[in-house]
């Protein structure tokens, strides 16, 4: 299977977000539709649905917890020379 960031996947990435238990919503007035999905306390935000599954992927494994630590981050640049 190969998947790619298209417009054909964001009406999966809502469903999925649904399936989750999250309520997903679009703000037409803001200039580029933004994106939000609630669930609980979990309130995520973002300019299209597959970054909010993004999102809500990333709340799910790491929790509060979602902020990498200095040495993941130094780690992952070194790693993607990105530094």
């Amino acid at each position: 299977m190969k998947l790619a960031t298209a417009g054909n996947v964001m009406v999966p990435a809502i469903l999925l977000l649904e399936e989750r238990g999250y309520v997903v919503a679009a703000d037409p007035r803001s200039t580029s539709w933004r994106w939000s999905a609630r669930r609980g306390d979990v309130e995520l935000v973002a300019d299209d649905p597959v970054a909010l599954l993004g999102l809500a992927t990333l709340a799910e494994a790491r929790g509060e917890a979602w902020r990498a630590t200095d040495e993941e981050i130094q780690a992952v640049l070194g790693r993607y020379r990105m530094t």
